[in-house]
């Protein structure tokens, strides 16, 4: 190609990387040509309004011309406030005046900054020049006004334009439909089709998401065929699938994604994010899988979506294969997808993985944050996720609703009202709190904290009452188990015409099962069946969990084999645990096998469930079967599972794999400890029991009222008297843990097994709380071994007043008799008063 001025500013256009153009600004100076206006937009294409700068400033006195490429150039770079000020330089100082480009870019600048008072100006300025019906700057106004949410002036604007072209008619549909005018937007779209413009896919792009909002499958069937008569179904597969999913019609949504023969990323993104958001999580990982066989490229969408899938089924496998795709993908780095990652991990019960990613993950945003504080939220760790919380806001992280939601749980599951009420406090002045879902956790964190007067007041000041607040007040009640207020607060739902949800019927449920409370529990059943709820998964759920609560087992297995509901894993969990509750251990084990013969994917809680059962029947050889499961599962290092585990051996006599159990789980909190104590205590080991009592201590961990009653038991056993003396000293002056019947119980054990009743007496006079059956009990039992009539009596007596019915008691009698005949033939030796503890 011969080098002319033509073929300069031809190969000047053409350039498709920095150093060509460089290359071609180089041959224009040797060549003489000084194409200013050329030169400034192509290096304004490239972002470096540095070069163009130079290249203005060399001009003497430059035209309009070239200072709308200036401004046109810093509006492209996003820098607003420049373009601004050089175009109020242009106009006020160098006194040059603006034409209708001019006024085009820096009314764009005035929508990417926010400056609304300087765009006033400028539209006064328009105005006195007579340019507002120019289309040009007439749509640039639209789109200011638009992106300052004054729909009203956006629309004067536009209906003022004598001629309006498909740029003018797109941007007002836009504008209507990012602000939430969806039917509006609607109207305007059928009148640009009335007014024959030639519609483009700008046009239908825009008017996707409004047609999602309206929720009308007509709606998104007419705008579908539109697509189609236009021949944009391949660049709108992922929008239709979008739209048709938020209108529920998940049928069709899979229709087009079927008719697609070229799926890209966005498709296969899109339709798994429609299946994740209508809870078909099953078919997310099937789409994964196709996905991962086809060699498609997953985008950031397909991997939340698979993530959250995989968490909700539990199936921890899975989640680590799409975390090995994500990572071939080169998808980790993204924020959005570690965050996904982080939340997979900790609902499948790896919370240690989970935290390390947070740590990774270099630019934190409010999302992730919050994320890893729901995570430990979910996990029980409160003290966790409100150390996170105060970590977050030391390094001046903006919280959102989501954040304060999650560490208002932690407050309630602490009883840290105090907190609760500072971040009460901030939700006020950081104006989150009229948020409905910040609302409400306000609302359960001072009832859970047993604050009702604060709850009543917060739940008052809601604006607008809906069924969730009126769930959470009412839960409160439940959790300190007063249901008779927590049934007047769903009473009062009625009252104020609140519909009741599917949620509410399980708050009922879980108030019946809590107090097992059979006649209410029907009630409430009557009451789902007339709304409709039966069908639904989470109530079917609750509502077997109330049956075997009430001692109902026969209507549990009813309702379940009936199966009027979608069975799932959590749906046979809650029927294993229901025969584990009433001592059908032998039934849950079946029901574990019948689970996979129809095919079920087991989690985490189901194996817990089965590792229970073989502990209850000491069935080692299905304990160390679903062992091995567990350890293809990759669950072993789980708590609650380790826990289990832990237990199992124990009772089925293996405590050396008990201990190999406890040394595998990951994150040992205070029940993994107590579990093994408890282990320790059942065998006899009171050495190991005590050792390990002081190891947990050095792990900074602190023991609660189980702890002690472990290692107290396991000296009894042992016969440690002045270490089970030591330790129950320590239980209340140094860690201050009011000792409960069981701890006086087993040390009067303890002490009248070793002889020494004055010193057991003496501790059951100086009990805090009332002597109970188990104490009676433990100093009958004690002194009948050492035939010390006199106390056995006494104790005997004790019993019987506290349990006339009790048959038992009476058969003691008999004993006692047996005892003292023995002790006619034994020669008894003298004792004072004092030594017999009177």
């Amino acid at each position: 190609m011969p080098i002319n001025y033509t073929n300069l500013l031809l190969m000047l256009r053409e350039c498709k990387n920095f150093r060509c153009l460089l290359q071609v600004h180089g041959s224009l100076i040797v060549s003489g040509l000084k194409p200013h206006n050329q030169l400034i937009n192509a290096y304004s294409l490239f972002q470096r309004q540095d070069l163009s700068r130079v290249i203005f400033d060399s001009v003497r006195d430059p035209g309009v011309v070239l200072w709308n490429s200036m401004i046109r150039g810093y509006t492209r770079a996003g820098l607003h406030r420049e373009a601004l000020g050089f175009f109020g330089y242009m106009s006020e100082e160098k006194g040059i005046d603006p034409d209708k480009y001019s006024f085009t870019f820096a009314l764009k600048a005035c929508a990417g900054s926010m400056d609304f008072k300087k765009g006033l100006r400028i539209h006064d300025l328009i105005a006195e020049m007579g340019l507002e019906s120019d289309v040009y700057i007439g749509t640039a106004l639209v789109e200011m006004y638009c992106k300052a949410r004054d729909l009203v002036s956006a629309r004067q604007v536009f209906d003022k334009m004598h001629v309006k072209d498909v740029v003018t008619w797109n941007t007002m549909v836009s504008g209507l439909a990012q602000n939430g005018c969806s039917s509006a937007a609607l109207l305007l779209f059928h009148d640009m089709h009335s007014c024959c413009v030639d519609i483009d896919h700008v046009s239908l792009y825009n008017l996707i998401p409004a047609v999602s909002k309206l929720e009308k499958s007509d709606v998104c069937r007419c705008l579908h065929g539109l697509v189609i008569k236009k021949g944009f179904i391949f660049a709108f597969s992922s929008g239709l699938i979008d739209m048709y999913c938020n209108c529920a019609d998940l049928y069709a949504a899979e229709s087009v994604f079927e008719e697609v023969w070229r799926k890209d990323e966005s498709s296969w993104g899109t339709m798994m994010a429609a299946y994740a958001h209508n809870g078909f999580f099953e078919e997310v990982l099937e789409l994964f899988d196709l996905m991962r066989n086809y060699d498609v490229r997953m985008n950031k969408v397909a991997a939340a979506s698979a993530l959250q899938a995989a968490a909700y089924v539990g199936d921890l496998v899975k989640g680590i294969a799409i975390h090995d795709y994500a990572v071939q993908q080169g998808l980790i780095g993204d924020v959005s997808v570690a965050t996904s990652l982080m939340s997979m991990y900790s609902k499948c019960g790896e919370l240690e993985i989970a935290e390390q990613l947070f740590i990774n993950i270099e630019d934190r945003d409010v999302v992730s944050w919050s994320a890893m504080i729901a995570s430990y939220e979910q996990a029980g760790q409160h003290d966790e996720a409100i150390s996170l919380f105060r970590d977050m806001m030391r390094i001046h992280i903006k919280p959102n609703a989501v954040t304060l939601t999650s560490v208002l749980q932690g407050c309630a599951g602490v009883a840290a009202s105090r907190l609760g009420k500072s971040i009460h406090c901030y939700a006020i002045k950081a104006d989150i709190e009229s948020e409905l879902e910040t609302a409400t956790a306000v609302i359960s964190m001072y009832a859970k904290c047993g604050r009702f007067s604060p709850a009543l007041k917060a739940f008052e000041r809601l604006p607008i009452k809906d069924a969730v607040a009126f769930n959470a007040l009412a839960q409160g009640y439940t959790q300190i188990g007063d249901a008779n207020k927590a049934f007047d607060v769903y009473k009062n739902m009625k009252l104020h015409g609140v519909c009741p949800d599917s949620r509410t019927m399980v708050g009922m449920l879980q108030t019946c099962a809590f107090c097992s409370d059979y006649a209410r529990g029907s009630c409430v059943y009557g009451q789902i069946i007339k709304h409709g709820f039966d069908s639904e998964c989470h109530v079917a759920h609750a509502l077997i969990n109330m049956f075997t609560k009430c001692d109902a087992l026969a209507a549990a297995i009813v309702l379940f084999d009936k199966c009027g509901f979608e069975k799932s894993t959590v749906s046979w969990n809650i029927m294993m645990n229901g025969y584990l509750l009433h001592g059908q251990a032998e039934e849950a084990v079946a029901t574990f096998r019948q689970m996979k013969v129809e095919k079920f994917q087991p989690n985490a809680v189901t194996f817990v469930n089965i590792v229970r059962a073989a502990a209850e029947l000491s069935a080692l050889r299905v304990g160390m079967s679903v062992h091995s499961s567990l350890i293809q599962c990759g669950f072993c290092s789980q708590t609650p599972v380790g826990n289990s585990l832990v237990d199992m051996y124990a009772k089925c006599g293996m405590i050396e794999s008990s201990e190999k159990c406890f040394i595998e789980i990951s994150n040992k909190y205070i029940v993994s400890w107590n579990t093994m104590l408890s282990a320790y205590a059942a065998h006899g080991l009171a050495s190991c029991a005590v050792s390990l009592f002081l190891s947990m201590q050095e792990n900074e961990l602190k023991p609660d009222s189980v702890s002690f009653l472990s290692v107290l038991s396991a000296c009894r056993h042992a016969g440690l008297v002045e270490e089970g003396k030591r330790i129950f000293e320590e239980m209340g002056e140094r860690h201050k843990i009011e000792a409960e019947v069981e701890h006086y119980a087993c040390m009067v054990d303890l002490l009248g097994k070793a002889g020494l009743f004055g010193e057991a007496v003496e501790m059951m006079r100086r009990m805090r709380v009332k002597t109970s059956v188990g104490v009676w009990g433990a100093l009958l039992n004690s002194s009948r071994m050492h035939c010390n009539l006199w106390l056995s009596n006494a104790a005997l007596c004790q019993l019987v007043k506290l349990e006339p019915l009790n048959p038992s008691h009476y058969s003691q009698d008999r004993r006692l008799g047996e005892v003292n005949n023995v002790s006619r033939i034994k020669k008894v030796p003298a004792c004072s008063w004092i030594q017999a503890g009177v």
